[in-house]
């Protein structure tokens, strides 16, 4: 959630800003809010003249009552004056609520380093890393997958449904393998690690913004759960409604779970397999920082993700996202894509992003600054370090041999215990 006093403060800025992720529907509800915004502070000058009012009668009631006169007039007066008062404070009310309800789907500020675009056909290419493999006439992941015998599809189709996977054998011992040398990774970095629930009520739903706006993106339990669609609600929130030490900033976490998108799969497959899932395995990295360590904090999260990419040897490009590209809570992503031979072009594998205060506005995580003697709300930023089906992918499809076999990464010979998938 953005500051309402830099709508209506500034309200222009706020325009110009949002112009630039190319969705009328946007402006046109900040609008409403700056519209709402006037009619609320109307009303609340209203009623703050009438509690004037109220409080000088009151005076003049005490008065006349310590002098023995008749203060029947000035009490009816009085009665009068609080009738409006409260009808008054409940326009206020709705109003808020309205106002509240607006602003809880308006996006945040794209960072002034964002590069301008319409959609994804103009995000800005940064950096390429390794070398693509030579591989005459390669085969896909789900074909690598069914001939050694480690993806299954038609049992998870049986089991649940489309857009599902059965790891098997190799491949399962792989997903743990990659579980274990990423958290190892990450803790060796200084991350604290968490093991959260993979069920969120709808405050913390709200805290990251998944609510309201993406609520038909999530599954939800009859009790009204829902399952995270990231670690990042969880990580995120645990911190919620807290005034933190400012020496206890930053706060650095990693955490592995399941992920759970009824949106995943509605786009269409781009390639049989495990592309687009409703359920897939990904270690996040979650970093609460003050605001003047946003940059170097966003640097570190991508340092990671690189540094483990570059481990695997699994060739990659980094993309700045565009502004009409750009998610609606992050100020600044950039994208790490992993080449697919099979595809020929770069996957999507991990994202890194800043939110600057915006989800810490919706927490109501806040720190004590030391130099002012203020509350300020925090900064928060979120990377997969990494997600693994389109990882999965990357590593089969770059490793494939001539025989068919699947050779595995070096950095992971000790976690999986096997240095090559061959087929039965």
């Amino acid at each position: 959630m953005i500051n309402i006093k830099l709508i209506r403060e500034n309200p222009e800025v706020v325009k110009e800003n949002y112009s630039l992720r190319n969705d009328l529907d946007i402006l046109k509800k900040l609008e409403e809010v700056i519209k709402l915004d006037k009619e609320w502070r109307k009303l609340k000058n209203e009623a703050d003249e009438l509690r004037h009012k109220r409080n000088e009668i009151s005076d003049k009631i005490n008065k006349v009552k310590k002098q023995g006169e008749d203060a029947k007039g000035l009490i009816v007066k009085a009665k009068g004056i609080l009738k409006k008062l409260q009808e008054i404070q409940n326009k206020e009310k709705d109003f808020e609520q309205k106002i509240k309800g607006i602003m809880l789907i308006l996006p945040n500020l794209l960072d002034k380093r964002v590069p301008k675009g319409k959609d994804e056909t103009e995000n800005k290419e940064l950096r390429k890393w390794g070398k693509k493999p030579a591989i005459k006439n390669p085969l896909s992941h789900a074909e690598l997958g069914k001939n050694l015998d480690i993806l299954d599809l038609d049992a998870a189709t049986k089991l649940t449904g489309a857009g599902f996977y059965v790891f098997k054998n190799e491949l399962a011992v792989l997903v743990r393998a990659l579980m274990n040398f990423f958290l190892d990774y990450h803790r060796k970095k200084g991350r604290t690690e968490i093991w959260s629930p993979i069920l969120a009520n709808a405050d913390t739903a709200m805290g990251t913004a998944h609510l309201p706006k993406f609520d038909g993106d999530m599954y939800k339990t009859r009790e009204g759960f829902y399952l995270i669609p990231t670690a990042e609600m969880t990580l995120t929130n645990l911190h919620k409604k807290e005034i933190l030490d400012e020496a206890e900033l930053p706060k650095r976490y990693c955490a592995y779970t399941p992920c759970f998108r009824t949106e995943a799969g509605r786009h269409g497959s781009e390639t049989p397999g495990i592309f687009r899932v409703h359920q897939f395995d990904k270690v996040e990295m979650v970093t609460i920082c003050k605001p003047e360590d946003n940059q170097k904090e966003f640097d570190s999260m991508m340092d990671s993700a690189e540094e483990l990419l570059k481990k695997l040897e699994i060739p990659y490009r980094v993309l700045a996202i565009c502004s009409g590209d750009n998610g609606f809570k992050e100020s600044i992503t950039y994208d790490i894509e992993t080449w697919s031979p099979f595809l020929k072009k770069y996957m999507e594998t991990s994202s890194v992003s800043s939110v600057t205060d915006f989800q810490g506005r919706r927490m109501n995580t806040r720190y004590k600054d030391k130099k002012t003697n203020t509350l300020k709300f925090v900064y928060t930023l979120n990377g997969s370090g990494l997600a693994f089906p389109r990882l999965l992918i990357a590593i089969l499809e770059n490793n494939q041999q001539k025989d068919g076999s699947i050779k595995i990464p070096k950095a992971l010979w000790k976690y999986t215990g096997f240095k090559v998938i061959k087929k039965k």
